[in-house]
């Protein structure tokens, strides 16, 4: 099936919906926002009735012929959609939300008539439901009384409510039949089928007749629950409230978590897309198991990629430990409270899991084909939260986490070789390359000082002397081997060889494992040498702003610059411009390029402000978005240049 990108999404913590630009439902994942996903199509769509006995025309709003724009609506996860028809005059706003603590999606159509002349039409809703992600097997039936339809399978049910239904009908999806709802559609008009089973789907809709200059509004809501029961009373709770009650509860939810930030005195357009981000990464974090979703999965037979809908430790580490420096420290304790759980005995992480922490599906599994840095950045990760905590707190967390941090500790220092004193082979962070990696190997050693750090105070002096020694011992080979003059060589491969090729991956030194030491003259010098040499080998240039290809030679989702390695390299220039010793005018310099290219990433992320991991070659051609870990990348950029102050702007 064809990959599609979202625009936009909205959701709680058991509901993720994804939207396409011109109001499509692409995806409707629950009771988990990994799993399942309940929906193959969620199209809006209007028939234009014809007078003197002519046919109609069906238009779906992706057609050609409407002028579109998509945004959220203030600083909140609420999503408004506005469609001109062009040839009729019919605007069309649709605005999304999901309540923030009910599993439902509420949508609201308000169709205008801009035009001198009346409009006759119908306005539609199809949904192609596939319950549990099961294509057969479901079933759908319609109480016409009520104007509510049932969609169920197993424990999953919707229940299809809102204004009261002027058109309703289902069918079966299967390409060819005669009886779908999508083919009613065709004809303007729906069966009012009552039931069918299989691979149904459904559509419902309303008459619009509308005056020059007239308004009208219709509210569809999706339900969810593990009954037919369950699903139906919540379906009528919510209408009964009414959309005006519910829209503003959800407002003032989404704008009291913005409020909780910490405040950022920087360029409009970045302090935007900070709280922008702040709002995407909670719809993306599950707050029952603490686990992260890297993106909403959008590629889900592995067509062109792996998969998104995972949790990578890696990453969930990157985005919670942003979160708690915007202000918001739970995320990552509930996240350590999962990795406690979900570490191997051996004392490493896998590559991803499922948010529940079952496996996902895995190609670095092996030994000597695991990601290394996924265990040592969760070891890392317990180290900051402790030293960001005081007293008692602090006295508790060390107690939960030391068996823990204790057994990753000695599993990353079982694994540097005792000849090199570079960790053993394994895979890269892009899960691409084997070998011995600059990045992971900048993972480990910053891993261990953390961990030295928990055994101090954990007691336990002869462990903190070990692990200290060894983060040394693989820094000081890391230093002697890898160094190359201005740049960090990407690793040492399985055959033993220099790695040389350019890696943005190498700016890990600098942030966030700060391996280089910036208030050391010398460490200072690498660090921008590196910088330098990355901007030399792997920038592409736009509008006076450097992007970042991920590595030489990549070709992963069209081989254009990573919006996360782009922000890497903000990041890198706004750590080197806060720096000891770095004069006025150099200062200025590296704020400007970081501001750049910060800008950049935003011009490639969609029309509501969300970020991609890759960007592609113009508008619409993003990759993966929202992409979690690239959001936390923007924050944490956004908190250096606060903390930069004072400085010129535009």
């Amino acid at each position: 099936m064809p990959v599609y990108q979202p625009n936009a999404v909205v959701g709680n913590s058991q509901v993720l919906v994804t939207l396409g630009s011109h109001g499509e439902l692409m995806t409707f994942f629950y009771p988990h926002i990994d799993f399942s996903q309940n929906l193959h199509e969620g199209m809006p769509a209007v028939y234009f009735l014809s007078g003197e006995g002519r046919a109609g025309r069906l238009v779906w709003t992706f057609d050609d012929g409407w002028e579109s724009g998509q945004h959220y609506v203030g600083r909140t996860n609420i999503v408004e959609t506005r469609l001109t028809h062009t040839a009729s005059g019919l605007g069309l706003t649709i605005t999304d939300l999901v309540h923030p603590e009910e599993c439902a999606l509420l949508r609201r159509f308000v169709a205008t008539n801009a035009s001198q002349k009346p409009i006759r039409a119908k306005l539609f809703q199809y949904l192609d439901v596939q319950l549990g992600e099961v294509e057969h097997k479901n079933a759908v039936h319609f109480h016409a009384e009520r104007s509510l339809g049932v969609a169920y399978w197993r424990n999953i049910c919707f229940a299809i409510g809102g204004s009261a239904f002027d058109e309703y009908g289902c069918g079966r999806a299967s390409a060819g039949s005669q009886d779908s709802a999508k083919r009613q559609l065709g004809q303007g008009a729906l069966n009012r089928q009552s039931e069918e089973i299989g691979d149904v789907d459904v559509a419902v809709g309303w008459d619009i007749f509308l005056n020059a200059g007239e308004s009208t509004s219709r509210d569809l809501i999706v339900a969810a629950d593990s009954n037919e029961i369950a699903a139906v009373a919540r379906a009528d709770g919510l209408r009964d409230l009414g959309w005006d009650a519910v829209l503003g509860w959800t407002r003032a939810r989404w704008e009291e978590h913005v409020q909780k930030a910490v405040s950022i005195d920087i360029e409009d357009d970045l302090a935007e897309a900070y709280y922008r981000s702040l709002l995407a990464i909670d719809l993306l974090a599950d707050p029952v198991t603490g686990s992260i979703l890297a993106a909403p999965e959008f590629d889900p037979f592995f067509e062109r990629s792996g998969g998104y809908g995972y949790c990578w430790p890696r990453d969930a580490v990157e985005v919670c430990l942003a979160m708690e420096a915007a202000g918001f420290p739970d995320y990552l304790a509930r996240f350590l409270r999962w990795a406690k759980r979900t570490q191997r005995p051996e004392g490493y992480w896998e590559q991803r899991y499922w948010l529940s922490g079952e496996r996902g599906p895995a190609w670095c599994t092996s030994e000597g084909s695991l990601q290394i840095d996924q265990t040592a950045s969760v070891l890392f990760a317990m180290g900051r939260h402790a030293r960001a905590l005081e007293g008692p707190q602090r006295l508790a967390f060390l107690e939960e986490v030391w068996d823990c941090a204790r057994k990753a500790a000695e599993y990353l220092t079982e694994s540097i070789s005792p000849d090199t004193r570079l960790h053993v082979p394994a895979f890269d962070l892009w899960e691409t390359f084997r070998g011995s990696f600059t990045y992971s190997n900048a993972a480990i050693a910053a891993a261990l000082s953390e961990a030295a750090y928990l055994a101090r105070h954990s007691g336990h002096n002869s462990l903190a002397e070990r692990w200290a020694s060894a983060a040394e011992a693989v820094k000081n080979a890391v230093m002697s081997r890898l160094w190359q003059g201005d740049h960090f060589a990407r690793g040492v491969g399985v055959d033993g060889e220099l790695d040389r090729r350019a890696d943005a991956s190498v700016v890990g030194m600098v942030t966030p494992f700060e391996f280089l030491r910036l208030d050391d003259p010398r460490e200072r010098d690498m660090a921008g040498r590196c910088l330098e040499s990355l901007a030399r080998e792997l920038a592409r240039h736009a509008d006076g702003a450097e992007t970042i290809l991920r590595f030489s030679n990549d070709g992963y989702a069209g081989g254009g610059p990573g919006a996360l390695t782009t922000l890497w390299f903000a990041r890198g220039l706004l750590r080197l411009a806060l720096a000891p010793g770095t004069d006025s005018a150099t200062r200025a310099g590296y704020r400007a390029r970081a501001v750049a290219s910060m800008r950049a990433v935003l011009q490639a992320g969609t029309s509501t402000g969300l970020l991609p991991e890759m960007m592609g070659s113009g508008p619409g051609s993003h990759w993966a978005a929202p992409h979690a870990w690239t959001m936390a990348a923007f924050i944490m950029a956004c908190l250096l240049l606060d903390r930069l102050g004072g400085q010129a702007r535009d």
